[in-house]
């Protein structure tokens, strides 16, 4: 704990807007000037996002230890005023920002520290740094914003960012492709977004008085979950309609968190430099999906803040991305690209723990899960980076003992991720598993062959890269301090933030047989709950345990197959030229052909059709009127040219055939 007292506290909680401020402004000053010396460049970006974990943590402990006398603190200016609404944009401060307030400085201040061992020969090294300072920012803003119409800006924000830094090696085509892709997959999930924005405040622009527009918190019943209420009592929601707003604003969180079938853009978001990888992947752009889906979570509740079928939808859609990225991941061997499938699959169980009503356990998976991702990609810039860019796993093997350091906590990060005891990820993930049970059985089962197959392709990453002997033609090596100590750093969440959400109380009373539904509070639920109160879990030990057996099924096949070579079933299924194995395998190797689809519709559909659109309005209907328009001024000026020739008696003659025509048309009309 920082030695603060309750005035200082105070003051940290209400000036939270420092912490977005810092980033955007380091960003600021390296691209007006900065630049010209890397050694500025880094200590500024370094220095700001440094700033931003103290201030952070300083928030943190006013509300644990609640110091700070209010549930929450927000202060808002107004954007647009008009006579119906008016928009805000300010600064929240409680206890869902102040912890992933921590996740977002803490991760992006150890990822810019490795960025200056990584990038230090680069050329783009300060508008690699500026980049980074701005993108943490953009994440900052999102995550203190008070409203839904503030956080779409900043989402906009982070989606730029994350554009200019995947990309940041423009001149390789791959890349370019990849912020592209990146930048057209996310605009298609933010249309839904916006549309679900807009949709809500139809509903409900008349129950927001003495609050704040579209505000997440507030008092006298302005929050979001009680105007969804209080619109439903004065008829101007329905259920049906908070079901078409929670469906189409969850595209927004689908594409920003790679959930299927908005995901294609997230492994080749790989092509940009290792750290951004990290950064993304762990607490950033990923992570902002399901903070949303946390933060608004009575959008996906119904009218009278139950469970209903957008919860259901959420979860449905978070089962089908972790099984199907698992799936995906057993059969790559881009060290960094097997990362990316986790990560894709890790974002699955974060949506079925939401979706399953694991409130806490959905998000406290998202707050392990930034600590050993982190780490986990960072080790792989780490390998990269000491194999002199070698990313293929089929060329490495032994590095055990040349990267001692880097092992150690790849290592770590694996055993996390997959779910092993007394690590963090084996914590969160029995939650979200327990909770997927209660909810839908298949769902549960369907996480648990998932939780089976992560500690498979998780292993089989880390036995094909650090065991065995190396195949390369490189001289593997140790990466600098600058590099290696942010991992070390990052080992110890990996291995410790589990226990805050685990009480041993609830596992003696699961030996003694009272475990039940309801079991002792945990210090991570009594800090963050949902909208219905904490809910407070007891310990599962049936649902313990196989987890527990599937994830050592999953190491066990591994260290067969990849370490001790007894086993050779992936062998077997690589090599396989027809039968369901091949077919198996391919659909693995391809992503399950789902990019191959998207690409023949736009090859073989959208493009075809949108030119036969063009062809009818652009070449019929557009050069149409203006040909059209040509035609008879011309066949007009035809005409009439011949009344313009000097001659008095054709003048007379015109004269005359007027008034004959008016007469005979006078003699037509009745009389009146």
């Amino acid at each position: 704990m920082l030695p603060l007292t309750p005035e200082q506290l105070k003051w940290f909680v209400e000036h939270a807007g420092l912490i977005v401020a810092a980033p955007f402004l380091a960003g600021f000053l390296i691209i007006m000037g900065l630049r010209a010396s890397k050694t500025l460049s880094m200590t500024v970006s370094i220095g700001a996002v440094l700033y931003g974990l103290i201030h952070s943590i300083a928030i943190f402990q006013a509300f644990a230890t609640k110091t700070y006398p209010h549930p929450f603190y927000q202060q808002n200016i107004d954007w647009f005023v008009s006579s119906a609404f008016t928009l805000s944009v300010g600064v929240l401060s409680d206890n869902l920002a102040s912890l992933m307030l921590i996740v977002v400085t803490a991760v992006s201040l150890l990822v810019q520290i490795y960025t200056h061992g990584y990038m230090r020969e680069d050329v783009g090294y300060s508008r690699f740094y500026a980049y980074l300072s701005l993108f943490t920012g953009s994440m900052l803003g999102l995550v203190v914003s008070t409203n839904l119409f503030e956080m779409f800006m900043f989402w906009e924000l982070v989606g730029v960012c994350s554009y200019f830094l995947i990309g940041f090696w423009w001149y390789k085509e791959s890349a370019a492709r990849a912020c592209m892709k990146a930048f057209v997959v996310n605009r298609i999930g933010d249309f839904g977004f916006l549309m679900g924005i807009l949709m809500l405040l139809v509903c409900t622009k008349d129950y927001w008085a003495g609050g704040v527009v579209l505000g997440f918190v507030g008092e006298n019943l302005t929050d979001i979950g009680s105007v969804i209420h209080r619109a439903a009592e004065g008829g101007s929601l329905t259920a049906g309609m908070l079901l078409t707003i929670g469906v189409v604003m969850l595209m927004g969180p689908m594409a920003k968190s790679a959930q299927f079938p908005l995901h294609v853009w997230l492994p080749d978001a790989m092509e940009g430099p290792t750290p951004i990888s990290a950064l993304i992947h762990a607490a950033t752009m990923v992570a902002a999906g399901v903070y949303l889906v946390a933060r608004a979570y009575p959008i996906w509740l119904t009218t009278d803040g139950q469970a209903g079928v957008a919860l259901h939808y959420v979860c449905y859609v978070g089962a089908i991305t972790a099984f199907m990225a698992a799936t995906i991941a057993m059969s790559q061997y881009d060290i960094k690209r097997v990362l990316a499938w986790s990560t894709c699959s890790q974002l699955g169980y974060m949506f079925v723990g939401l979706g399953a009503g694991a409130f806490t356990g959905g998000f406290f998976h998202l707050f392990n899960h930034a600590f050993f991702k982190a780490m986990l990609f960072l080790c792989s810039g780490a390998v990269i980076h000491g194999l002199h860019g070698e990313q293929d796993i089929r060329q490495m093997g032994g590095l055990r003992s040349k990267m001692p350091l880097t092992h150690f906590c790849f290592l770590v990060g694996t055993l996390a991720i997959s779910g092993f005891p007394l690590f963090s990820g084996f914590f969160s993930k029995d939650e979200i598993i327990s909770a997927a049970m209660g909810r839908d059985p298949f769902i549960g089962w369907l996480m648990m062959a998932t939780a089976g197959m992560t500690a498979f392709y998780m292993f089989r990453l880390y036995f094909m890269t650090f065991t065995g002997d190396y195949r390369g033609n490189a001289h593997p090596h140790e990466s600098p301090a600058a590099m290696t100590w942010p991992l070390l750093a990052l080992s110890i969440p990996s291995m410790l933030t589990g226990y805050l959400g685990f009480n041993f109380e609830n596992l003696s009373k699961a030996f003694a047989g009272a475990g039940g539904e309801h079991g002792a509070p945990t210090h991570f639920a009594s800090f963050v709950f949902g909208p219905g109160g904490p809910h407070y879990e007891g310990a599962d030990l049936k649902m313990m345990g196989i987890s527990i057996l599937f994830a050592l099924t999953g190491f066990i096949l591994a260290y067969l197959m990849y370490l001790s070579r007894t086993v050779h079933v992936n062998k077997s299924f690589a090599e396989a030229q027809d039968g369901w194995k091949a077919m198996l395998y391919n659909i693995s190797l391809n992503k399950w052909y789902i990019d191959d689809i998207y690409f023949g519709l736009v090859d073989r559909v959208f493009l075809p059709f949108y030119k036969s659109i063009w062809n009818f309005v652009d070449m019929f209907v557009v050069e149409g009127v203006v040909n059209g328009a040509g035609l008879v001024t011309m066949s007009f000026g035809e005409v009439f040219k011949y009344m313009q020739n000097g001659r008095g008696q054709y003048y007379a003659l015109v004269i005359f055939a007027a008034v004959a025509g008016i007469a005979w048309l006078a003699y037509l009309l009745p009389n009146h």
